[in-house]
C-alpha cells in the first residue's frame, strides 16, 4: 500500500431487505484481514424501519475470525448505554481480539430512541461524560467508588481489564463545534460521518487540532477519521444505483450520493478518497453496500494502491 493513511472498511450492518448469512459476514471479515486492510468498523442504531445488526455482536463475529485487522465502532450511540456494561463488553473483547478494539463513541441516537430505553435526552451530555469518567475508571482501576449524577457505585472491581494500556482508545463522532471540542479534550480522535466536503472535513480537523492544543495534547497524537460509503466497479450509474438504495434506506432520500460516495471505476474511487486524505484524514472507513469479498479485494488492490 503507497499510503500513510489507515484504510479500513465499514462492514455493512443495515439492510432494507434480508441480512447477509454469518458466512457471507465471516468470508469478508477474513479477507479484509488477509489482504492488510487496516481496520474493521460498526455502525449503531437502536430503532429503525430497516435491518440493523447489533455493533457488538457484528465485532465479536468478527473478532473470532481474524487475528490482525482493528475493530472499531464508528460509532456507538454512548449515552443510550450502561458504562458498567460497556466495559465489561468492551474490555473482554479487546482481551479476546488482542488487543485490537477502538471505540468510536457519540452522544448519538433519534429523538425515539432515549425514552424507550430510559435516558432522557435532556441529560445525553451529561450521560456521555459520565459514562466515559466510569468506563476508564473500571478499566483502568483495580476497585472502583464513583458518585456522579447518574450512577454510584462501591468498591467494585472489573476484571479482566483491557489489553491495551491505559485502556482502549476512544474517538468522539459528531460535526458540532462541541463535538470537536470533546474530541481533543476527552479522547483520542474525532470521526466524521458520511456527508460533508473535503473542505468542511479540514475546517472541522483544524478546530480540533487547535482544542488539543490549548489543554497542552499533541494533534499528532490525535487520529483524525472519515467514513465513506463506496462502491467500486467499471459501471459508474450501476455503482451510483446500489449506494443510491442503500443509503436511501438508511438516511432518507435526502443523502446525496454523488456529493457524499465513491463511485466507479477504482481511480474515480480513489480521487474521491483523495480529496479527505489531503484535508488530513488518517484513518479512511470504506463502506460497501454488501459484505461482498470482491468489493474488499477490489478497495485493496485496486483502490488503496492509488492513494498517495
Amino acid at each position: 500500500m503507497v499510503t500513510n493513511a489507515r484504510i479500513g472498511v465499514l462492514v455493512p450492518g443495515s439492510f432494507a431487505g434480508t441480512p447477509p448469512t454469518l458466512s457471507e459476514f465471516t468470508a469478508f471479515f477474513r479477507c479484509a484481514d488477509d489482504l492488510g486492510l487496516h481496520s474493521l468498523w460498526v455502525i449503531d442504531r437502536i430503532f429503525h424501519t430497516v435491518n440493523v445488526l447489533d455493533p457488538m455482536t457484528l465485532l465479536t463475529c468478527a473478532a473470532a475470525v481474524t487475528s490482525r485487522v482493528r475493530l472499531g465502532t464508528s460509532v456507538l450511540l454512548f449515552a443510550l448505554r450502561n458504562p458498567v456494561l460497556m466495559a465489561k463488553t468492551t474490555a473482554t473483547l479487546d482481551y479476546l481480539s488482542g488487543g485490537r478494539l477502538i471505540l468510536g463513541v457519540s452522544l448519538g441516537g433519534r429523538d425515539n430512541e432515549f425514552e424507550p430505553l430510559g435516558v432522557s435526552m435532556q441529560q445525553r451530555v451529561s450521560r456521555l461524560r459520565e459514562n466515559l469518567t466510569v468506563m476508564r475508571k473500571l478499566w483502568t482501576e483495580p476497585q472502583v467508588t464513583f458518585h456522579g449524577r447518574h450512577y454510584h457505585m462501591d468498591n467494585v472491581s472489573m476484571e479482566p481489564k483491557p489489553l491495551q494500556k491505559p485502556g482502549i482508545p476512544i474517538l468522539m463522532g459528531g460535526h458540532a463545534d462541541a463535538v470537536l471540542k470533546r474530541s481533543a479534550e476527552a479522547a483520542d480522535g474525532w470521526i466524521a460521518g458520511g456527508q460533508g466536503t473535503p473542505e468542511a472535513f479540514r475546517e472541522a480537523w483544524q478546530k480540533v487540532c487547535s482544542y488539543a492544543q490549548a489543554v497542552g495534547k499533541a494533534p499528532d497524537a490525535l487520529d483524525a477519521g472519515k467514513l465513506m460509503y463506496i462502491s467500486v466497479g467499471a459501471d459508474r450509474d450501476r455503482c451510483r444505483e446500489q449506494l443510491r438504495a442503500f443509503t436511501h434506506a438508511y438516511y432518507g432520500p435526502q443523502f446525496d450520493v454523488d456529493a457524499n460516495c465513491a463511485f466507479g471505476p477504482p481511480e474515480a474511487c480513489a480521487a474521491k478518497i483523495q480529496g479527505f486524505l489531503d484535508a488530513g484524514a488518517k484513518t479512511v472507513m470504506l463502506g460497501p453496500t454488501w459484505p461482498d469479498v470482491e468489493q474488499v479485494r477490489r478497495i485493496a488492490q485496486e483502490v488503496v494502491p492509488r492513494l498517495q
